[in-house]
């Protein structure tokens, strides 16, 4: 007997523990209390140097507004700088500075012992039973979206 409720109930005990992790601030190592989104962000510069505000709103999938808020706050702990291009003095990037590469390099640490064990289970897994999963989930958010 298929229990699909079971499936739908785990699903959503997982993403619980998921949102308690990005609701709960950390530090990476640079004596700031970091939230999710706040070192989403420095991740998000940290492997796209020199990227403005779109890119970076395209990157996460995010609002410009959300990343103004971000980097912002980001910028009053110093963990991130903002310049202009040379050529172009209306246009903004971004940089990390000393504490933010810091916060990155820490956060590679914290998602391998993190989620490293979930990579290890996918990793064992088939290529079969990984795509009727990345199907079901794909599904899955596509049905939980259009409803908002």
């Amino acid at each position: 007997m298929k229990n699909y409720k079971n499936i739908i109930k785990l699903y959503f005990s997982s993403m619980k523990s998921f949102d308690k992790i990005e609701k709960t601030p950390k530090d990476f190592g640079t004596g700031d209390l970091l939230y999710g989104s706040e070192i989403h962000t420095i991740v998000a510069i940290g492997e796209n140097p020199g990227s403005n505000m779109t890119e970076i709103a395209k990157i996460m999938d995010i609002t410009k507004g959300g990343v103004q808020k971000f980097t912002k706050k980001l910028l009053a702990k110093d963990l991130i700088y903002k310049t202009h291009l040379p050529n172009n003095k209306k246009e903004v990037i971004f940089g990390l500075t000393k504490k933010g590469n810091i916060a990155f390099k820490m956060h590679e640490d914290f998602e391998q012992r993190r989620f490293g064990k979930i990579y290890d289970v996918m990793y064992d897994m088939e290529e079969k039973e990984l795509q009727v999963l990345e199907d079901f989930l794909t599904k899955l958010n596509e049905i939980l979206c259009a409803g908002e």
